[in-house]
């Protein structure tokens, strides 16, 4: 199975994924589907995030192993804020796709609206940088299998 990391702007549904092979049985339920996907995609980062990281402790996590190969502490990181012209020069670099991500906000919105949140996004960014927070709201994607070639009917 492949999957892509871009974003793609489909207005057809030739990519809507109909039959997933699951435990050796063909399931057409989209719910069905989208959770077998999920939790693929949930399992697979946690059985992967330790691997290889302390082979004698199978229980290690990475924040282990770092208190452990790496006594010093860590240098103060810190980051210079963003500015109009940088802001503006990232929104003009996006390409224009009626496609969007988890927010549900297009890249043509963002470029149209942008002299009314250029300032807003500015703020967000520097408040960010200032206080380390990373808004949970954030960190989340949307995971869009593309079929590219072969069997359509996908197993996991």
């Amino acid at each position: 199975m492949e999957y892509s990391h871009k974003e793609i702007s489909n207005p057809t549904n030739e990519n809507n994924i109909k039959s997933l092979k699951i435990n050796n049985h063909i399931v057409h339920n989209q719910i069905s589907i989208a959770n077998e996907f999920n939790n693929y995609f949930l399992n697979i980062a946690g059985s992967t995030s330790t691997k290889g990281i302390n082979e004698k402790k199978e229980d290690a996590s990475p924040l282990q192993y770092l208190f452990e190969y790496f006594n010093q502490p860590f240098k103060d990181t810190s980051w210079p804020y963003t500015s109009s012209k940088e802001t503006n020069k990232i929104i003009n670099s996006l390409k224009n796709k009626n496609s969007s991500g988890y927010d549900e906000i297009t890249t043509k919105i963002i470029k149209i609206s942008k002299s009314l949140i250029m300032s807003p996004i500015i703020n967000i960014c520097n408040k960010m940088l200032a206080q380390d927070i990373y808004p949970e709201r954030l960190k989340f994607s949307l995971i869009k299998p593309i079929y590219k070639s072969g069997d359509k009917i996908f197993s996991i």
